[in-house]
């Protein structure tokens, strides 16, 4: 394997931050696939955003976004740099142009120590908004405070390329939000569910010949592991330990409708964040896209006979879960989760209107299969729960297609969807011993690029926790991971855009066990964390670069007790072992 020097350091030494000096700080690492192979020989650099983050609940930094003077450009790079130092928890970070979410984020834990992070992420897919003047709304909401010690202190800056492409660059040529549309408040447009309705009336031009929806969706407060979730009626199965388990099940759907039907749907990857489980764990390697949220695409494309018919049309974002008490159905869930979209369009410039046949939906109802047991012991007179296990699996189809017609004639536009899911759980301990199997695994299918995406998100968690009844005893958790995120097939947004050519594969796990101690608050204990982590991280695809693009890629990262020991990155595709099941700890099995 070919060694190279480490990108992020590459990149800071290239910008303003060059003077900035980390020595004494701890770098905390996402593995991800660099956007280009240098950062070199940029047209311009801006810095655009530079705030401290302290008591910034409900106050996010709004400024101004404007495109370079006098600069040349085909492509953007945005370069995030964090420092943090104190106490702290992980925060989710949102970033808007306008109404528009472009990328949603959370920061490392510093815990005690002075932490450093850096992230870049392409943003020439929004080019049609970086060309303009826009309000940049950066919502990092913290607290800061005797106890809760660290603010971030945030730089975000603006790289230039005039890259050549392999094939025209084809950024979207209008973007529509799917928002509150609150900029114009100063705050942030993110929409909250279930609470709100997540609807948002759409006038669309009349003359497009692509259109896709991107969703951004996170859960947070009681739905930040909804994966680790108890169907509601078994919410109380251990009332000796009130208010430890969540309700309305492991299993969760975040729907796009049009005029109220069924357009699309994501089963979402389970998002471990730098504070999950484990807080120590996740330093110096942080959890899988924790620094970058990932959107999931969805072709509308067969709808634009409706959408091109010159009226406003209702775009819905709706989260839903699994209800055993309504014939184990879809129902509702906990809050909060944050969702934002986005209507992407490029539009056909020889042609006023586009029209097109009828819709044709099949819309499979999402099956379920629930399994719950319950054990019970005798003490003292009385009959106590002793375990709580559980199998929820469900699968869907969907198929969604149009003929529809635009200057360069007729053409069959479909949208399809296959996905499978598990969940298997079994607590014992009130629920302090908690294991985890599950497994959600998917294919769709678009008639833009021809080609089947498929993704699975295997994850295998176990956790065992004592909480201490006093201050002067320690709580602790221990912790057992192994997970990991495979796709292939295309990113419509990009495809579309031009910035990828071709299909795309990329596997990652991280498989970790780790040891954590605190006593009054959970962000006090960080220095008694012990944990060993292993992440193996490999890609390849086909860059729309010309010059300078990244088609292959890997990385193996491996920590022990707060410190990096192995980190090596190679421009090529490394071998990813699979997630395995995890070994008994205790002499207790795991599901």
């Amino acid at each position: 394997m070919q060694v190279l020097k480490s990108l992020k350091r590459v990149l800071v030494l290239a910008t303003v931050f060059s003077e900035v000096v980390y020595a004494s700080a701890l770098e905390v690492i996402q593995a991800q696939v660099p956007p280009r192979k240098s950062f070199d020989g940029a047209s311009c650099k801006q810095t655009i955003v530079k705030h401290v983050f302290a008591n910034s609940y409900g106050a996010p930094y709004v400024g101004f976004y404007n495109p370079p003077i006098n600069c040349s450009f085909t492509t953007t790079i945005f370069n995030l740099s964090v420092t943090s130092s104190g106490r702290q928890y992980d925060r989710l970070a949102l970033l808007f142009l306008g109404d528009v979410e472009v990328w949603r984020t959370s920061t490392a834990m510093p815990g005690g120590y002075e932490i450093f992070y850096s992230y870049q992420k392409d943003m020439t897919v929004f080019d049609t908004l970086l060309r303009k003047e826009q309000k940049l709304i950066f919502d990092l909401s913290n607290v800061f405070s005797e106890l809760y010690t660290g603010a971030f202190n945030v730089t975000l800056e603006a790289l230039y390329y005039n890259d050549m492409y392999k094939s025209a660059l084809s950024p979207p040529s209008s973007i529509f939000p799917i928002s509150t549309k609150a900029s114009s408040q100063n705050t942030s447009s993110v929409m909250s569910l279930p609470d709100g309705n997540g609807t948002v009336s759409i006038k669309l031009p009349r003359n497009i010949k692509t259109a896709t929806v991107s969703i951004l969706a996170s859960g947070n407060g009681q739905e930040e592991f909804w994966f680790t979730n108890v169907p509601s009626e078994y919410l109380y199965t251990f009332p000796e330990n009130p208010g430890w388990l969540f309700g309305y099940s492991p299993f969760r759907e975040v729907q796009l409708l049009i005029d109220g039907k069924l357009a699309g749907v994501s089963w979402p990857f389970p998002l471990l964040f730098t504070g999950g489980v484990d807080p120590g764990l996740w330093r110096p390697i942080a959890g899988i896209d924790s620094y970058d949220l990932q959107p999931f695409d969805i072709d509308i494309s067969p709808w634009l006979p409706l959408l091109c018919d010159g009226q406003a049309h209702n775009f819905q974002i709706k989260v839903v879960g699994f209800d055993s008490s309504i014939n184990g159905s879809i129902g509702t869930v906990g809050s909060n989760w944050w969702v934002t979209g986005a209507v992407y369009v490029w539009l056909d410039e020889h042609s006023n209107v586009t029209t097109g046949s009828k819709i044709l939906s099949k819309i499979g109802h999402t099956s379920f299969n629930y399994r719950p047991f319950v054990s019970t012991v005798e003490a003292n007179n009385a009959t106590k729960n002793s375990s709580f296990y559980f199998s929820l699996a469900a699968h869907r189809q969907l198929t969604i297609s149009s003929t529809i017609r635009t200057s360069s004639g007729l053409r069959n536009a479909t949208w399809s969807q296959n996905l499978s899911f598990s969940n298997i759980q079994n607590m014992t301990d009130l629920a302090f011993n908690q294991s985890l199997a599950m497994v959600t695994t998917g294919t769709n299918y678009d008639s833009i690029s021809g080609i089947q995406t498929t993704y699975k998100y295997p994850l295998n968690l176990y956790s065992s926790y004592i909480i201490a009844e006093t201050k002067a005893t320690l709580s602790s958790v221990l912790a057992l991971v192994d997970r990991s995120l495979i796709t292939t097939g295309v990113n419509i947004l990009l495809y579309l855009t031009g910035t990828r050519t071709g299909p795309e594969s990329l596997r990652t796990r991280q498989s970790a066990i780790s040891q954590y101690s605190w006593n009054a608050t959970i962000v006090e204990g960080m220095l008694t964390d012990t944990s060993s982590l292993e992440q193996w991280f490999s890609y390849a695809g086909h860059s729309g670069l010309k010059a300078g693009g990244v088609e292959q890629f890997g990385r193996y990262l491996k920590e022990s007790d707060d410190f990096t020991t192995e980190d090596n990155e190679c421009w090529s595709v490394i071998e990813v072992p699979g997630t395995i099941p995890l070994p008994p700890v205790d002499g207790m099995p795991h599901v």
